[in-house]
């Protein structure tokens, strides 16, 4: 009842605030990119880049630095979704110094985000580890649920920071407001969060956004890496004849054998010098 009540009362032509971010976002990269083709076209081979082309160029190199690093020069085609993704959230953060709101203090959006990671791992789980992916849930049932950790740690990171820094500064705005309305004559004018405010709007809106587009780029880079890392040392032991495995295991027992009694002739040492 009270879902149907609500949904009929639902104004479907009311805009998010958060839509409107993602429409800007959206065309400023897509501008950003078709002024930087055009530029590169008109460059001669000796032309040194400049003004938005080196802007760009700078960033690719970074961005591309970031995914060779953690996932090797191979995969270094998905510079152009690490850069996408990264500049999504932080142009949407940016926003927010002007008043609109980013598109990430809304959940579904950092969900979404971090959806593409989790389905991500399944795909590169399955490229490279085959039919081992799944040994794990058969060896420990918990992985069922443990395996939505990267899901769930993503989305709400990304969406608690964002609105976190919302709430602060609403709070602060509504709490300086009050207080200086006491003040007669000059209070009709908050000089308290007019000296304090842009500050607090540089760190959250800002560098806190930043920070979190570079996090966000960077988990997503190190949980794919790690379903990469197929043959572990368990599975690469798995595909060894059983006389060698048994061999192994007689030298590691040797080896800790030999360590324990080496630890009680420095005891026996010690205790005769005391």
């Amino acid at each position: 009842m009270l879902i149907s009540t609500g949904l009929a009362n639902w104004n479907y032509w009311a805009i998010m605030p958060q839509i409107v971010t993602i429409i800007i976002t959206t065309v400023i990269i897509v501008t950003i990119s078709f002024i930087y083709q055009r530029k590169v076209k008109k460059m001669k081979t000796n032309t040194e880049p400049r003004g938005i082309v080196l802007v760009v160029e700078l960033v690719v190199t970074y961005v591309e630095k970031i995914v060779i690093d953690v996932l090797g020069a191979k995969y270094k085609n998905l510079t152009i979704y690490l850069m996408y993704l990264m500049l999504y959230i932080l142009i949407g953060n940016w926003l927010s110094i002007i008043g609109i709101d980013s598109q990430a203090s809304m959940y579904t959006v950092t969900l979404s985000l971090a959806l593409v990671t989790f389905i991500g791992i399944y795909y590169i789980g399955i490229k490279f580890q085959k039919l081992l992916f799944f040994k794990k849930f058969l060896t420990n049932p918990l992985e069922l649920i443990t395996q939505f950790a990267p899901l769930i740690s993503l989305s709400f990171r990304l969406f608690g920071n964002i609105t976190g820094g919302s709430v602060i500064m609403l709070l602060l705005y509504t709490f300086t407001g009050n207080v200086w309305a006491n003040i007669p004559v000059i209070g009709q004018v908050n000089f308290l969060i007019g000296t304090v405010g842009p500050f607090l709007h540089m760190y959250f809106d800002l560098f806190a956004g930043s920070i979190q587009a570079l996090i966000f780029g960077m988990l997503t880079m190190v949980y794919w890496k790690l379903q990469m890392e197929s043959e572990s040392k368990a599975e690469l032991e798995l595909k060894l004849p059983k006389k060698i495995r048994k061999q192994r295991k007689k030298e590691q027992e040797q080896n800790l054998d030999d360590t324990t009694h080496q630890e009680r002739l420095l005891l026996d040492r010690s205790l005769k010098r005391k």
